[in-house]
């Protein structure tokens, strides 16, 4: 039978931590890894996976250029953009097809997203305005007012009809942006919990005060242009205040790394507040571009 769902994911010096999440996924299904043009051995690892293609970036484009690079390469009726710190169950994407035969309303869905512990929650909540559902048991299926995009589950023809992720938003709160499309369309979200996927850990870009400081900075920026879109006068309020407070917060002062993210973000609010936080690739300065996968 031919496979209805490719993998996409987006790789950032991810070649240590990638490897468990290309053995987890089934032979027969094809995966699109598509690298922000990392300085590591990706293409090796990544060779020794026939399942799998590499398309490489000449520079970081952020995660959604990526993952539509990866989608615009992808002619199956089913996309699953799935983090290369994650694995899945061998029956995962079989469930999410057996889920959205019998759905036909889903737009999207997020498999039960499990820790390396074993320990999983769902999260009801964002930055912007989503429905109010009420909370389904881990163990059940239940609508979602938002999902994840660590490992999200999509209906190819729904994303090219909202024209995939939003090419502006170079990191962070690009899933909630999305799904938030998807749902106006009048598809619906889902938890499936009989598809299982564990989220491994691991940094593919090192944990510095620098590293910090700049995924603060791009946080920022982000958080402001979706906020922009549905609280345009509060956008910056709603964008400086919890990165202050966060700022002031005595056990953020003695900790070097969560400090400078929080400079990094009132830096970022300041930045979007000037030119409204969309993303171009020539504002780009990456300082992980010469970082090692650790």
């Amino acid at each position: 039978m031919k496979p209805r769902t490719t993998v996409i994911s987006v790789s950032f010096n991810s070649a240590q931590i990638i490897k468990k999440m290309l053995q987890s996924v089934p032979d027969n299904i094809a995966i699109k890894i598509v690298d922000n043009c990392s300085i590591d051995n990706i293409s090796e690892t990544v060779s020794n996976f026939n399942n799998c293609e590499l398309i490489k970036n000449a520079s970081n484009q952020g995660f959604g250029r990526a993952c539509n690079l990866g989608a615009s390469e992808s002619k199956t009726e089913f996309l699953f953009f799935l983090n290369p710190d994650a694995m899945i169950d061998h029956e995962t994407i079989s469930e999410l097809e057996k889920f959205a035969d019998k759905n036909p309303q889903m737009g999207a869905a997020n498999p039960l997203i499990k820790s390396i512990d074993n320990k999983s929650k769902l999260k009801m909540s964002s930055i912007i305005p989503c429905k109010d559902l009420q909370r389904p048991k881990i163990s059940e299926f239940g609508e979602m007012p938002i999902l994840t995009g660590g490992a999200l589950f999509v209906r190819r023809k729904v994303f090219e009809d909202i024209g995939g992720f939003d090419p502006h938003i170079f990191l962070y709160h690009e899933d909630h942006e999305l799904c938030s499309r998807i749902s106006k369309l009048g598809y619906s979200l889902w938890h499936v919990p009989k598809a299982t996927a564990v989220h491994v850990g691991g940094s593919s870009s090192g944990r510095s005060a620098k590293v910090s400081h700049w995924k603060g900075y791009q946080m920022a920026r982000s958080r402001y242009y979706v906020l922009d879109k549905f609280y345009p006068k509060k956008a910056f309020k709603k964008t400086f205040w919890p990165a202050f407070f966060g700022l002031i917060n005595p056990v953020n002062l003695f900790s070097i790394r969560r400090f400078s993210k929080y400079i990094g973000q009132i830096k970022g609010a300041f930045s979007a507040k000037v030119d409204g936080g969309a993303f171009e690739i020539t504002q780009n300065k990456n300082p992980l571009s010469g970082m090692k996968t650790k």
